[in-house]
């Protein structure tokens, strides 16, 4: 596939995709949570930025082909991470507003008795990371969920920005039943959030727990 070829198959897969945040073969840039492709002197860099336009997870290919595929991955990322930070923020203010909601009693309304909300279905969702020493530093290397609906619970592994596969080993389940003996350890949705974002910046950095 030719220089021409390679490029007009990424753009046909971001404009098919609707992916937005990147720059394409610009100079310097000071955007703000974007992925970058440029040509340099010593081959391709592709590098993603943070809100303060700080470069991230910066790989340099002596190939053109490696680079758009890394550069197209990472955007896919970028987009999946956006997509699931816009959802995770309609479900929190969701459950503010439902908090919050102040209906005056009514006749028509049944009461809510502890029974009643037990009874109610519901949908949670528990976050386990592995954290391994590398470069002397303590990072995510692998990030879990427990699901639990009224009916069903499902255990996963994180492959890539919100790319789940079925924990299909039992770690997770295992964990939970002897924790003791695991290595995982339960962290916030905001904390996973934050491996989702590392994840997509290809840039492993110690958890903030929050």
């Amino acid at each position: 596939m030719g220089e021409s070829a390679a490029h007009e198959a990424v753009l046909t897969a971001i404009r098919a995709e609707g992916l937005s945040g990147y720059r394409w073969f610009e100079g310097a840039t000071n955007h703000t949570d974007v992925v970058v492709i440029q040509r340099t002197a010593e081959g391709w860099t592709v590098f993603a930025t943070d809100e303060r336009a700080t470069p991230l997870g910066r790989r340099l290919f002596s190939a053109e082909n490696p680079a758009l595929d890394d550069f197209l991955s990472r955007l896919r990322a970028r987009n999946s991470v956006a997509a699931w930070q816009a959802e995770h923020r309609r479900a929190k203010a969701a459950r503010l507003a439902d908090s919050t909601t102040d209906d005056p009693p009514s006749s028509d309304h049944s009461p809510v008795t502890p029974a009643s909300v037990a009874a109610a279905p519901a949908e949670s969702v528990r976050y386990f990371v592995r954290e391994h020493r590398i470069g002397g530093q303590l990072v995510p290397v692998r990030l879990f969920r427990r699901t639990v609906a009224a009916t069903s619970t499902t255990d996963e592994l994180l492959v890539d920005v919100d790319e789940w596969v079925a924990d299909t080993r039992g770690v997770l389940d295992r964990a939970i039943r002897f924790p003791l003996e695991s290595d995982l350890e339960e962290i916030s949705e905001d904390a996973a959030h934050d491996v989702f974002q590392m994840a997509a910046t290809r840039t492993y950095v110690p958890l903030h727990r929050r």
